[in-house]
């Protein structure tokens, strides 16, 4: 039996005078048919913080009930190792930056060599034109001044090759500068994987690890949550039909059992949940509970049916088959019901109400 008594008003009481044993006679009262379940109080928006590398956590700077803002370093977890690459990567990023200053030893010995071969190309010039004028008077062979001017033609072709290398080697020299300043912010970044932050505005609602505890890559150290708190529910198959959006639902807390606060069901999830083996049903509070904490256990009734002054008889009278067992006679008697709970069952049909009737014989 899914459904549960919720409050019943006795409007005309009529107890039979026999004895107990003999039987009892219908009664009038109101009823209200509905469906039960439980479930626990939950945190609208909740997210898990989870470790993005692995080692022992060395520093908590959160804990339950705190309240946290974006970007708020919660969790850093030992990173040794990674210090030491953020450290390799920072000294490879000023050795580039050296290599590709303007006195850089790579890059003096070119300009030295261009130099060089700017005064040769300067001296052999002047020997072209006095070889120039040597011919024109035929004081040379051609062959000679053929020689003279091809060692000026491959000073200039020398000379263009070095500003080509000097060219080529600034570029390849920034290139590996500007590869070793992305190497070194990557691994700033990596080093930041050990510091776990904070994603939103929220509140700290359960720890899982301490001081010490190792953690491994995609592990969850914390549940965060901000905004309300709703009512999370576990619907059976068998009534989960029956539930509606906006339906009313009577909540009672394992925390504040003296009460019994008002609800609306907000969410009912299509996909059954194989690991509750039930149907989830989300209500929100209509009346919100002074304090109300996450994870607090509860109990919900969803109310289906009311009926004011129905004819009742007690839950253990009915028999198999709708049908009760009349005193006079010792005879069975069908009979038509219409709500069922926990304590009472409502005859729609069959019993006038003056009848006594007696418990089925098992």
């Amino acid at each position: 039996m899914k459904h549960t008594f919720l409050s019943i008003a006795i409007t005309t009481l009529l107890i039979t005078a026999c004895d107990k044993k003999q039987g009892v006679q219908p009664q009038h009262k109101d009823i209200v048919d509905a469906v039960f379940a439980s479930g626990k109080a939950v945190t609208v928006n909740q997210y898990k913080v989870t470790a993005n590398s692995e080692g022992f956590l060395t520093a908590s700077m959160v804990a339950e009930g705190d309240s946290v803002k974006v970007g708020q370093p919660l969790f850093r977890i030992q990173n040794n190792v990674q210090q030491t690459q953020v450290g390799n990567a920072l000294e490879n990023l000023k050795y580039a930056q050296t290599k590709m200053s303007d006195n850089a030893p790579q890059i003096q010995q070119l300009e030295e060599q261009i130099s060089q071969a700017e005064i040769k190309k300067q001296t052999d010039s002047i020997n072209l034109n006095r070889y120039q004028n040597l011919i024109a008077t035929n004081a040379v062979s051609k062959a000679d001044y053929d020689n003279v001017s091809l060692v000026y033609k491959n000073d200039i072709s020398t000379i263009r090759v070095l500003h080509k290398q000097l060219a080529d080697l600034k570029q390849t020299l920034a290139n590996n500068a500007i590869n070793a300043k992305a190497q070194y912010e990557i691994q700033q970044q990596n080093n930041g994987f050990y510091t776990v932050v904070s994603q939103a505005y929220g509140m700290v609602l359960n720890v899982y690890k301490k001081n010490g505890d190792y953690v491994k890559k995609g592990e969850t150290i914390a549940d965060m949550g901000n905004g309300k708190v709703i009512a999370r529910l576990q619907v059976a198959e068998d009534d989960i039909n029956r539930i509606q959006l906006n339906q009313l639902v009577l909540l009672s807390l394992n925390t504040d059992k003296d009460h019994v606060y008002k609800a609306s069901v907000s969410k009912i999830y299509p996909s059954f949940d194989a690991t509750s083996q039930s149907f989830i049903v989300e209500a929100t509070f209509t009346e919100h509970p002074k304090v109300l904490k996450d994870g607090t256990q509860l109990q919900a009734n969803f109310i289906i049916t009311e009926k004011k002054n129905v004819l009742v008889i007690p839950a253990g009278y009915l028999s198999d088959g709708d049908s009760v067992t009349l005193q006079e006679g010792h005879k069975k008697q069908a009979i038509k019901t219409g709500i069922k709970t926990l304590e009472w069952v409502e005859v729609t049909d069959g019993l006038s109400g003056k009848e006594i009737i007696e418990l089925p014989k098992k």
